[in-house]
């Protein structure tokens, strides 16, 4: 991954995106404050306030390629920047190593020594990463993590009709074929997980009064159908009726449980 730290001489912004630019991820590391993991450009252009720590003799940026990283990790892509505890755990390692690097320490020592030391610390900000994400270093532990991020972002986008295997792989700066291994390795796992889970939501609004001044197309439509058709179709192999008999049934069940309650009151 060729490791680098710099001291900062720059306002913090300038000095991790000149750094981004260069195709590395960059790693702010600070006795004064919490350490921050930055991926890629887009990551740190769409933060919300950009950091606007000002140079001082306490603060590193260590950098790695970013392919390498992500290939090692590539759950990491899609994340948020990652923040790291700089005053304990692996975190403390990291940037006591980062400060050495930093001075120098490595001047004069033999090839073999100088790869074997860096090794190490690609280890331990590896060991960081994993520990900031609670993540098992397993192989399998890490498909899990990474599934679990992209199940996520399919939830939160079910509403999208143009949310497809092809887009959430694109967001999750992975290729398709590995969006498939992750969900079994089946093509069409992916589009019937989106599908079982819309159904899903689009059945829980229709036996929700709340939803029902909603027609049953507004609602489909609202959970990603945009084929009346198509959506019955796939509602009625799913549940064995239909949307209009769920939601009918639906309203027959909570009609007697408030008379069996208006009863009770009686």
């Amino acid at each position: 991954m060729e490791p680098i730290v710099v001291r900062l001489s720059t306002a913090l912004s300038a000095g991790v995106a000149e750094i981004l630019e260069q195709e590395r991820a960059v790693l702010v590391l600070s006795r004064q404050s919490t350490g921050r993991l930055y991926l890629d450009q887009h990551q740190f252009s769409t933060l919300a306030t950009p950091p606007r720590v000002e140079p001082t003799a306490d603060v590193f940026l260590l950098s790695v390629t970013r392919s390498a990283l992500l290939r090692y990790l590539p759950m990491l892509a899609g994340l948020p920047p990652l923040s790291f505890n700089m005053e304990k755990g692996p975190g403390a390692f990291l940037l006591s190593a980062g400060s050495m690097l930093e001075a120098g320490v490595l001047e004069g020592t033999i090839p073999q020594t100088r790869q074997r030391l860096m090794q190490h610390v690609t280890d331990l900000l590896i060991t960081t990463i994993l520990d900031c994400l609670e993540l098992e270093v397993s192989v399998a532990g890490r498909r899990r993590h990474r599934q679990k991020h992209i199940r996520h972002y399919i939830e939160t986008r079910l509403h999208e009709h143009d949310l497809t295997p092809q887009s959430i792989a694109e967001a999750s700066g992975i290729s398709t074929r590995a969006l498939y291994q992750l969900f079994d390795g089946e093509e069409g796992a992916v589009a019937g997980w989106i599908l079982n889970r819309r159904l899903e939501r689009i059945h829980a609004d229709l036996t929700n009064p709340a939803h029902d001044a909603l027609p049953i197309a507004q609602i489909a439509l609202n959970h990603g159908f945009r084929n009346a058709a198509h959506f019955s179709r796939r509602f009625r192999q799913k549940f064995g009726a239909s949307p209009r008999e769920i939601r009918q049934r639906s309203a027959l069940r909570l009609g007697r449980l408030e008379q069996t309650g208006s009863s009770g009151r009686r």
